[in-house]
């Protein structure tokens, strides 16, 4: 069981302000013409939250007289007055979230008390006065206290913690009728420890998110507990992926700082990793069995050698297709488990795409593997030296390499009429696999016209070009097709709204691919890292690029045949210095902030829209 604090992640106001900004850019972005949206006020944002406004066109300012038809989302700090009526007579449209502003302003009124600010936080206090009107005496430490008078205040705590501090037991002990409102953070920090020790009694783990601070209150009050602070969604879910924590009770918290959205995004990644990994190890412990009855005793000695290098490269992927079958399954049927077969046969077509692939691309390496032409050529190319026995053995292991695609296609074909032909709904399904075959196809011709068509200047390659490769051979063969084959399995319709989610997470996955496919080093990709390079492939990094003025410089060495570490060192300079990489990864992000909003609208269960965001999750922070 996951379950995150009652009270955890930072104070109600911040969280409105949040789902106010989200709440407009879904408004916006519908429209024709959509406003700009700007966040006025000095909350401290995590970097995955800042980087995700700012893919959605969502930025801070400090001056509003720089507005101009734009949207203003005030936070819990508030905005001066004069500030205040600057906007109202533009008339620009701003949303205020700091509603104990008012209700300050109504005590004060009601009560005619002296107002004392304890705290140092000078621009909520500014603020404060300039919004309520009201010049309060400020003490931040106990050589202020011969400022008071012996008669009623009100006093306001601005800073979390201070009401358990000397300054404060001073003011209670010396002025005893002092009313204390421990108004604008008060206890909040109080009931967060609470909470977080209460969840901690009836779990096993206790997982604390600090992303925006080295911040060790929690992690002092929960001294003696099985608790672990995490500061980045990645180093989670290494942790996780390592960790066996099956069957146990499992609490999730955050300090007072912490967005409550991010504490949220730790617990949708756990729900899909722990999904992820239940459902990996069953397909990985089924494997060999599978691969097994693809080796046939009757068989040619030749063809069971071919069949056995198959089988090799037929395992230890990241079986992520297969686990999204199961998870299409599941959420559309969860009383049924069926999947297995239906997951190996697409695990098995997608081992045949990728041998076809690695013809193509003249690839040598495969998950980490010698590739079916590689392990030919190492077999036989040394044993004559002569120009037409190169030549063949070249021919042979192509030739080969297609052939075992092609076995493998019609294997996987094999398994899902053998395993599903007595399902109501199996014509629809075996006809919808066949369709992300087709597609995948489709893209695969795009993905090989398109570097000869750029690198010969037959065409100018733009990004709309790319854009059909990624969503016809990632999307579909990569999270649509699988998703959706097993919610089909599971007995549901194809869902579009589902589809244009699924999409987004698709495109999000090739362009995250993209940038390992450079950026990353072959040994943890389990490629190539200059691959791409030499093939001249094109991606968002390179439509980009060729717009810039690091264009010529760039060509000089893309689409190179041999390309040396000091090339691959430059061109991820080059793809640095131009905003190419900036400009990848913020499409990347914005793809993914526009499908984790669309998972919310999704007429699934909250634990199947918990899924989908912990895989979104999943697949943008991974590293190969």
């Amino acid at each position: 069981m996951i379950k995150i604090a009652d009270v955890c992640g930072i104070n109600e106001e911040v969280s409105d302000t949040f789902k106010n900004i989200y709440e407009l850019y879904e408004r916006e972005i519908n429209l024709d013409k959509p406003h700009n949206i700007y966040l006025y006020d000095d909350i401290v944002l995590s970097e995955q939250v800042k980087e995700e406004l700012n893919s959605l066109g969502i930025t801070k300012i400090n001056d509003i007289h720089d507005l101009d038809n734009d949207i203003l989302v005030i936070g819990p700090k508030g905005i001066k007055k004069d500030d205040l009526d600057y906007l109202d007579s533009k008339k620009i449209e701003y949303h205020l979230n700091c509603p104990k502003f008012l209700e300050l302003k109504d005590l004060l009124i009601n009560s005619n008390k002296k107002v004392v600010f304890v705290g140092q936080d000078q621009d909520l206090i500014t603020n404060l006065n300039s919004y309520i009107n009201y010049n309060g005496l400020v003490i931040s430490d106990e050589s202020d206290l011969p400022k008071l008078e012996s008669s009623e205040y009100l006093v306001v705590i601005l800073n979390k913690n201070m009401h358990n501090t000397n300054l404060v037991k001073s003011l209670e002990k010396i002025y005893g009728s002092i009313n204390f409102a421990y108004y604008l953070f008060s206890d909040y920090e109080e009931r967060v420890l609470n909470s977080a020790v209460d969840l901690a009694e009836s779990s096993d783990y206790i997982f604390i998110v600090d992303s925006t601070r080295n911040d060790n209150t929690l992690t002092n009050a929960l001294e003696g507990k099985k608790c672990y602070k995490f500061a980045s969604l990645n180093a989670f879910s290494k942790f996780v992926l390592k960790e066996d924590l099956n069957n146990v009770n499992i609490g999730i918290t955050g300090g007072v700082n912490e967005p409550f959205k991010e504490i949220y995004n730790y617990k949708c990644l756990l729900e899909f990793l722990l999904f992820y990994k239940n459902h990996y190890a069953e397909l990985k412990s089924n494997q060999d069995a599978v691969n097994g009855k693809l080796l046939k005793e009757d068989d040619n000695a030749l063809v069971q050698n071919l069949v056995t290098n198959f089988n090799d490269l037929n395992k230890d992927g990241k079986y992520i297709r297969g686990v999204l079958i199961a998870l299409g399954e599941y959420l559309a049927n969860s009383k049924q488990n069926r999947y297995l077969d239906l997951a190996y046969a697409y695990e098995t077509f997608q081992t045949s795409v990728l041998i076809h692939d690695d013809i193509i691309d003249n690839a040598r390496i495969r998950r980490g593997k010698e590739t079916i032409p590689r392990r030919v050529c190492r077999e036989y190319l040394t044993r004559q030296n002569s120009p037409e026995y190169h030549t063949d053995t070249l021919k042979l292991a192509n030739s080969l390499g297609i052939c075992a695609g092609d076995l493998g296609f019609y294997e996987a074909n094999a398994m899902i009429v053998k395993n599903y032909y007595d399902l109501p709904n199996f014509a629809e399904i075996l006809n919808f696999y066949n369709d992300i075959i087709i597609k995948t196809i489709k893209g695969e011709i795009l993905d090989v016209y398109l570097p000869f068509l750029g690198k010969y200047h037959y065409q100018n390659i733009k990004e709309e070009d790319i854009l059909d490769v990624y969503h016809l051979k990632t999307s579909w063969y990569t999270i649509i097709g699988p998703f959706m084959l097993g919610y089909l399995l599971g007995g549901k319709k194809i869902n579009k709204e589902l589809e244009e989610v699924l999409n987004n997470i698709g495109i999000s996955f090739q362009i995250k691919d993209d940038i390992l496919g450079i950026f990353s080093e072959s040994q943890k990709i389990g490629k190539s890292n200059t691959s791409d390079i030499s093939e001249f492939k094109q991606t968002i990094l390179y439509s980009h690029i060729i717009n810039t003025s690091y264009k010529d410089e760039f060509l000089k060495i893309y689409g190179k045949g041999s390309i040396t570490k000091s090339e691959l060192n430059k061109v991820r300079e080059l793809l640095k210095e131009s905003g190419s990489l900036d400009y990848a990864k913020e499409y990347l992000t914005k793809l993914s902030s526009e499908a984790y909003l669309k998972i919310d609208k999704l007429k699934i269960s909250d634990l199947g829209k918990e899924y989908l965001k912990g895989l979104l999750i999943y697949l943008n922070i991974r590293e190969k």
